[in-house]
């Protein structure tokens, strides 16, 4: 086997001759840049639009909640007219299970404010708030309603 023959001086010169007059005539294309590339990606992404058609469905866009609404303050639960029925343990913090007179049921826990007063604590059968009228503040301790639970009882 014969060696390669190396291309001489005068084969490059006519080399880059024909590319500068192909560069010339522009029939090689130009080299791309950073900012051609991007402006390519924005373009397509740009290009594609997407529509939504319901074809007789519900738009999920649109709210469930329909009409008008008046945004009123709640009342906050008076603490003479109800009674507890219920404690509840979550983790370190007791709530109070309290009921009305119309069977409305509500969840303190202490700290919450109550009409005139806040919750002050809940112990494993009893809620004690602190009410303030007229200037006077008083305590008052509702129990768990139900059978009384005595060390003789088995």
């Amino acid at each position: 086997m014969k060696a390669p023959r190396p291309i001489r001086k005068t084969a490059w010169k006519a080399i880059w001759a024909l590319a500068a007059v192909a560069l010339l005539l522009g029939v090689l294309p130009p080299p791309a840049t950073r900012a051609d590339e991007t402006e390519e990606e924005n373009k397509n992404l740009r290009d594609k639009r997407y529509f939504y058609q319901a074809f007789n469905r519900r738009d999920p866009f649109q709210s469930l909640i329909a009409g008008e609404f008046e945004q009123t303050e709640f009342d906050l639960v008076d603490v003479n007219a109800v009674r507890l029925v219920g404690v509840l343990t979550g983790g370190m913090e007791r709530y109070a299970m309290l009921e009305d007179k119309n069977g409305f049921a509500y969840i303190v826990k202490a700290g919450d404010p109550v009409r005139n007063g806040n919750v002050v604590s809940i112990g494993e059968r009893t809620l004690v708030a602190r009410i303030s009228m007229f200037g006077q503040t008083n305590s008052i301790t509702l129990h768990l309603e139900g059978e009384d639970r005595t060390k003789g009882d088995s």
